[in-house]
């Protein structure tokens, strides 16, 4: 008999698949239309005129890196998604926490440095170079979240162990 969660557990599957295609598709939609990528930059101080290829490509890989890093978080947690939806706690819940935890807080560490490289691309001409050397609280708080999500999955992990142990007893 499907419990509550198993409804909720499905539609956090269809969100993790609708989050992971849009994070990869809209990036290289973006990079494909210099009009967008104006958009994307207002507020940077950054003026283009046509991207070359070499500019577009830079541009794709430094926006996806942190989208393929989370899609790899988010697949760990498609499997134990069925767990919780059955109302288990089981080991692999918390393996699946670890690793979305550090996707998290890679892309957090990752969010400067890609910043950096991206305007140092954009503005790559003599007398125009920038590079951005800061850490937004966006960053900051990805690292956080994704410590914290690290730290909780062994202990989800040994939680459950021990159920199973006590499950024995009963």
């Amino acid at each position: 008999m499907p419990t509550l969660a198993t409804p909720a557990a499905h539609r956090a599957g269809v969100a993790v698949i609708a989050a992971i295609a849009f994070s990869v598709v809209a990036p290289v939609a973006i990079w494909f239309d210099d009009r967008l990528v104006a958009l994307a930059l207002l507020g940077q101080g950054v003026v283009l005129g046509s991207l070359s290829p070499t500019l577009r490509a830079v541009g794709i890989v430094t926006t996806l890196l942190p989208s393929l890093c989370l899609a790899w978080g988010l697949l760990g947690v498609m499997p134990a998604l069925r767990s919780i939806g059955r109302g288990e706690v089981v080991p692999r819940v918390g393996a699946a926490l670890q690793r979305l935890g550090l996707s998290v807080l890679l892309v957090g560490l990752y969010e400067p440095i890609g910043r950096a490289v991206l305007l140092a691309a954009l503005t790559l001409a003599p007398g125009r170079l920038a590079i951005e050397i800061g850490v937004s609280t966006n960053a900051v708080l990805l690292v956080a979240l994704g410590a914290t999500l690290m730290a909780l999955g062994p202990v989800l992990r040994g939680a459950a162990t021990a159920l199973e142990e006590n499950q024995g007893f009963v």
